[in-house]
This record gives structure tokens, sequence and C-alpha cells, in this order.
């Protein structure tokens, strides 16, 4: 089964009236997004768009965004989200490295175009878009019937996820219809996904997360999903629609759900909402922030997660009722996906501190162009997901920090969340990433950089007081450095420490 026949199968079954998607006030039904996309299959087909040929799509939030997806995973062609906040030389690669024949763009994408040196050989516009050079307008596509066959099989590749790039250029994560299925089941059943569900969609589509944590979820199980217009997002404006649209369901990540605990106005009107579950991930999430929260919000559920481009997006989840016995955890695994631990002799084990394996039906079929990696990726039938872990024997996933993130310092670990954890809990601290820098002595010692909450000041004295009470001498920070304005992160919000490298070793070498 393809992604396509199961949104057909939503919009047979009663859900068929229902309202799927709500973007600025304008609601489709499951019937009418069935019936646009394949439309636009049609369309695409009749512009020369093949099964298989990758499509790629530069566009923010909006309607057409999911007739797009599914459109797509009718005709069997792939498509290949592009972030429209990446730059013109980031575009390039993505639309260069997917071999990319389509292009659709709306007005949000626009401005990347003068940045392609070669526009892909079809480009459909979007909203009224001027192109350069010859184009096709998205309402306007010349229909064609699909190819016979009954549409892709469900092991045909549906769509590639391009990776943060938080350590180099970004590479897809290619997946199947089943992948994306399964991905989507999981969380109907560990979440309880149903038509009662009305959830706000804050991520940009273009990301894993913004299609797959819920919404596609909701689409095979009746729910809707309300979409956020790309790019502005700011407490209030979240706050506003959620009132608005009588949401009981969102996801922010760790920077804004940051915002939301300092802002009592904001947590006043939530209390009064319709909001009953907020989940978060991306990165580790302070205990304390998720605590002040819990407390803050009794009747909303907020969940910390893990997951990944090459999926699951959700492969873990910690339940509001086991947050305070396991505090900084992100849960346990969902039924659909299997952890274990790559221990440092080597061995595979179910518990533990390593590297975090996962397998799950959901999970990528490797990485488009680049067997190798893919073969070290997936080698022993385990995705190796380069994070450090401690997995306890209930099961419950505690991410440390990155592999390549680990500081060796006099021939002893060092993991930085252990210290960052430390002093993101004392007042006044706003942000923390913790790096290795060159040291003559032991090799690579420990830095801090640290970021004021906004008019505060940070107790040199009291950081002190706490590393020496709870790190061992060789994890303590050589140098605390206080950086200027947030710390550098990548369009989906990722922390970039290859990018505070180079600044706190200069700096710390002048301390």
């Amino acid at each position: 089964m393809n992604l396509f026949q199961m949104l057909e199968r939503s919009a047979r079954a009663h859900y068929g009236s229902r309202t799927a998607i709500t973007f600025e006030g304008e609601g489709r039904t499951f019937a009418e997004l069935r019936d646009r996309a394949l439309r636009l299959a049609r369309g695409l087909h009749g512009a020369g768009v093949a099964p298989g040929d990758r499509v790629a799509v530069l566009m923010g939030n909006r309607h057409e965004w999911p007739e797009v997806l599914f459109g797509l995973a009718a005709l069997g062609a792939v498509c290949v989200p592009v972030n429209v906040l990446l730059t013109g030389h980031e575009v390039r690669h993505v639309c260069s490295d997917s071999d990319v024949g389509c292009l659709i763009v709306d007005r949000l994408g626009e401005p990347k175009l003068a940045d392609l040196d070669v526009l892909p050989e079809l480009v459909v516009t979007v909203g009224g878009v001027a192109a350069p050079g010859p184009a096709l307008s998205y309402e306007a596509l010349p229909e064609a019937e699909l190819p016979e066959g009954g549409g892709p099989a469900g092991s045909d590749v549906l769509i590639h996820y391009y990776s943060s790039g938080t350590t180099g250029l970004p590479k897809a994560a290619v997946h199947s219809h089943e992948n994306v299925l399964w991905n989507s089941f999981g969380q109907i059943i560990d979440i309880g996904l149903g038509p009662d569900v009305r959830y706000l969609v804050v991520p940009s589509l273009s990301w894993a997360a913004g299609f797959h944590n819920l919404m596609l979820g909701l689409i095979f199980a009746g729910g809707q999903s309300v979409l956020m217009p790309t790019g502005g997002l700011t407490v209030e404006r979240i706050v506003d629609a959620i009132e608005r649209e009588q949401a009981t369901h969102v996801m922010l990540v760790p920077s804004l759900l940051r915002q939301f605990g300092t802002d009592e106005q904001a947590l006043e009107r939530l209390r009064r909402s319709s909001l009953r579950w907020i989940v978060t991930g991306a990165e580790p999430v302070p205990a304390p922030l998720i605590e002040l929260l819990s407390a803050e919000l009794p009747d909303c559920r907020v969940c910390q997660g893990y997951g990944m481009s090459e999926f699951p997006t959700i492969a873990t989840l910690l339940s509001p009722e086991e947050a305070l016995e396991h505090a900084g955890s992100a849960g346990r695994p969902l039924s659909h996906c299997d952890v274990a631990v790559l221990l440092d002799d080597g061995t595979i084990a179910d518990s533990g501190r390593g590297e975090l394996l996962m397998r799950s039906p959901a999970t990528m079929t490797g990485y488009y162009g680049r067997p190798d990696q893919t073969a070290e990726a997936l080698a022993g039938g385990w995705l190796h997901t380069g994070d450090l872990v401690e997995v306890d024997e209930e099961r419950f996933v505690t991410i440390v920090g990155r592999t390549k993130d680990m500081i060796i310092s006099g021939g002893l670990n060092v993991y930085p969340k252990e210290i960052e954890d430390v002093l993101v809990a004392l007042p006044g601290v706003g942000e923390v990433a913790v790096v290795g820098v060159p040291d003559e002595r032991f090799g690579e010692a420990p830095v801090a950089v640290l970021v004021p909450e906004e008019g505060e000041s940070i107790d040199r004295e009291a950081l002190d007081r706490a590393c020496r009470a709870e790190l061992s001498s060789y994890k303590r920070p050589r140098a605390v450095l206080m950086h200027d304005g947030p710390l550098p992160r990548n369009p989906t919000g990722k922390l970039l420490k290859r990018e505070l490298r180079p600044w706190a070793a200069e700096r710390a070498g002048r301390s």
C-alpha cells in the first residue's frame, strides 16, 4: 500500500466530509485533499514528470504542500523537500545531490532561484510567482492520465529528507512509502491519535517533523491539522492560534519552549485553553524546564521525545507520569521501534552507556547516492544514530551527547551534556554549550559557552561552586565564556557546535 492509497481510504471512510487541513482560516476536507492531490499528479505527469523522478519542493507552509506530497505519492515520483530558510548554496546542493528534474516554488522560495546556476528542466510556480525562464503555473498544469498499474508499491521511494548538516554537507535519507506509513501508524497507537485531535502544525512542512510528527497520522486517523505560516513565529502568535483553532496538540522545539517557560501571560492563557499535549524534541531539553511547564500546565501533557530524519521521527517518548522519576530522559521507545546500545568494546547490549542503535520498519532504506555511508549507518541491521546515550534496565533512554561531541581529556571521556545540565540549571543562564578545545597537557579540555537570559547576569562564584560540587575535576570547564546573542543554530534549530569550537578555542587560549 502507498501513501496516496491511505489518503483514499480516509476520504472514502466517514472522514470524507470532515476537515483534514486548515490554513489561514480556510479548511479542506479529506475528499477535497484527495481530489486536488490526484489532479496535481495528473498535471505533473502531463508536464513530463514520470514515476521515480525527483521533484524538489521549495515552499512555505500552505494548502498546496500536502497536495504536492500526496500528488507525488499518487504519481510515484519522489518528493525532495527544501527548507526555504536555506541559503542559495544549500539549495543548490540539495537539488544537485538528489538529481532533481522538477522544482515547485512559491513566493517564499522565489528569492533562492537567482542563486541556482542551472534551473531544473521543469519549474512549477505557486501563488503567482514569476520564475526566470519558462515555467508552468501550479493551477494550469496540462493533465494526463496516470500510468496504469495502480500506483507505486509500498517499497518504492517516496521522499528524500536531508539531514541537518550539523557536521558537514547534508545527505538525503531515503524513505519508502512503507517507512512513512509505519512511522505514522506507530504514533497513532502510542500517542492515541484520533478524530478528536486538532493539531497545530508549527514546524515547516519541509522538515521531517512537519509532516511526520502527528500530521500524517491524523490524516489516517481522521483528525485535523492546522498549519501555521512559515516564519515570524512568536509565543503570542502560537497562543493566539491555539485559542482561535481550539488546538489540542502542538509540537514546540526547545528554543520556543524556553520562551513559553518565562512568559507568565502565555502560560495563563494556555491554562484556560483547549491544549492537552505539548511534544518537544530536536535536542535534549533541560529537565527543570519540563518540570516547570508540567507544574504550570496541570491539564496538559508535556512530553519530551527523540527522533531523527532517518526515522522514526518520534522513536522514544517520555510521558508526564514518568518525568519526575526519570528526569532528563527522552523516554522509552514507541511500539514500532527497538533500541540498543553499542558499547565501547564494540558489543551490542540492551542497556548501558554508548551509541544509540535503533531498529524499526520506519527507518530509512539508506542515503541517496552514498553506499558506503549507508552501509556504515545500517551496519548489522541497526541504525547507528551517532548519539551517545544511557539506556537503563526499564528501557528509558537518556541522551548524553553526540559521538563526535565527546571530549577525550587526558584519556578520559567527557560527555558535554553532563556539564551542560549542571550549568543550565543555574539562575540567569539562558543557553549553554560545552565544546572541546585543544589543550597542550590533556589533548582536549572542555570549555563552556553561556548566553545569559535577557536582563539577567550570571553569578560566577555560584557557577564555580556548582561545578566543584557536581563535576569531577577532569569534567570541570577549563574556561567559561559569555557569548553575545543566541548560540549558532541551523534552520531546524539544532545547535552548531562546529561553529562554536574555533570561537571558543581562540578565546579560551587568551583566558
